[in-house]
């Protein structure tokens, strides 16, 4: 027997059965909720539960019925929770010590490992007893003993190897180890969906946005779908976990942030900005009218701009050296914008092209005087010089755009303009899923795409003099 704390800090006793009768289809352990989130409170509640269970489990004998068993300890159980007002002087005020009696139900079973008989956790809440059961011979042999923190490396390593960006090795490593960090158990295979439950939870109450809510459960839902896959566990706890829209926010709120044409114009039309470096400068002209993530402008390869059918082209890809793209969808050819040419790109591009070849001797270079970080992201020097001029702009951080929103900005243009989203899709390197031109149509061709690309417009009256480019 023993007091422990699940991640939603509310304590539980727990106490498990004799080995002989889980063959008889008795739970592996019993858990019941002690209905409050003061260790003070806990102990003393402790006590009173495991007087109750002690005895029901020393009077089991091999001819004891599962059902009948349940039903007793629920009914026993319920009275102690109104007796819990008496013990104590404070309850919760968010506990409820009555509950229905009703058959617990397991969702999944519990591992055995080495023949020796552990426990698992089964789903529960603050109003029920949790009796787990175990699985036959012929299903635990199939289950490996996995550590998270073992299969997390795994799992990652795995990732490494395919077609992944290091940035996204980077979040799924990250928000994983979030969870880990905050489960009370060590296996894979003890993660039940209550652990997941108390998780969202746990998202919801720290200082983060809904987005970023979604994403921290989308990584540790496609760890443990791996971990399936791999036999580490028998299920995917974070299957029917999802994360409902806040109440007080309308649908079109929760649309990533796109940049206002005041707020372009005070960042284009200032000083600060002008007098950035010429890369930081073009940068940030390819992500407002190319619609291009900022890795994908700062990696840029001199022979990834060209000329096809007479029109000035950008291919985004991986094939350069240490080129990276987010999915296989990124990769792409996109008509260069006429705001561009006029401000001198190609003329850019042509001028420090041929300073690479004559103090190098390699073909293609990187356009731009950006490198990636160790963990080989491209954006991360040029965002974080991003940062420090909205700074300088006085734009106050966590309420404003960021670099990444001028992609944004980019495609809510284009929505705005009633294009249609296939073209869109193929501009910016989206999937496009719907079955007719997703699986059945040929991408559009480069003619078909530059007048798309060149209705974008923002009314800033920029040229060469102005922003000092050249």
């Amino acid at each position: 027997m023993y007091l422990f704390r699940a991640t939603n800090c509310t304590y539980y006793t727990r106490m498990v059965l004799p080995a002989y009768l889980r063959d008889k289809g008795f739970a592996a352990d019993i858990k019941v909720s002690l209905l409050t989130k003061q260790r003070s409170i806990a102990i003393g509640r402790n006590l009173v539960v495991a007087g109750i269970l002690r005895p029901l489990i020393s009077s089991l004998t091999p001819q004891s019925q599962p059902d009948t068993f349940k039903a007793h300890v629920n009914q026993l159980i319920n009275d102690a929770r109104v007796g819990f007002v008496g013990v104590t002087e404070t309850l919760d005020e968010n506990a409820k010590p009555l509950r229905e009696v009703t058959q617990c139900i397991p969702t999944r079973p519990t591992q055995l490992a080495h023949n020796t008989a552990t426990y698992d956790n089964y789903p529960y809440n603050d109003n029920r007893v949790s009796l787990n059961p175990v699985m036959n011979k012929s299903s635990v042999n199939s289950i490996a003993n996995v550590s998270l923190p073992d299969a997390l490396s795994k799992f990652i390593t795995s990732k490494q190897k395919q077609s992944v960006s290091a940035l996204t090795v980077k979040q799924l490593n990250q928000r994983i180890g979030h969870f880990i960090e905050r489960t009370h158990l060590d296996y894979v295979f003890d993660i039940t969906s209550a652990e997941a439950m108390e998780y969202k939870d746990c998202l919801l109450e720290e200082d983060r946005s809904h987005k970023s809510n979604k994403d921290y459960l989308a990584a540790v839902s496609q760890f443990f779908k791996w971990c399936k896959l791999m036999r580490y566990t028998s299920a995917n706890p974070f299957d029917e976990v999802k994360l409902s829209k806040p109440s007080n926010q309308a649908g079109h709120d929760l649309a990533r942030q796109r940049w206002q044409p005041s707020q372009i114009k005070q960042v284009f039309c200032s000083s600060e900005f002008i007098d950035k470096s010429q890369d930081f400068k073009w940068i940030t002209l390819l992500m407002l009218y190319s619609g291009l993530r900022p890795a994908e402008a700062c990696q840029l390869h001199s022979d990834n701009i060209s000329v096809k059918d007479g029109i000035a082209v950008m291919t985004i890809t991986n094939e350069g050296a240490g080129q990276q793209l987010k999915t296989e969808q990124s990769k792409r050819i996109v008509p260069i914008h006429q705001q561009l040419i006029e401000l001198g790109f190609m003329d850019f591009v042509e001028t420090r092209t041929k300073q690479q070849t004559s103090n190098r001797t390699s073909k293609s270079q990187p356009i731009f005087t950006y490198k990636p970080n160790k963990e080989g992201i491209w954006s991360h020097t040029f965002c974080r010089e991003f940062g420090k001029l909205l700074d300088q702009l006085h734009f106050i951080a966590g309420k404003r755009p960021t670099a990444y929103s001028f992609r944004h900005t980019f495609i809510d243009e284009l929505k705005q303009l009633q294009v249609e989203e296939s073209l869109v899709a193929q501009i910016v390197g989206h999937a496009y899923h719907n079955i007719t031109f997703g699986r059945y149509g040929k991408k559009f061709e480069i003619k078909t795409l530059k007048p798309v690309v060149d209705k974008v417009s923002f009314k800033l009256n920029l040229t060469p003099q102005r922003l000092k480019l050249g």
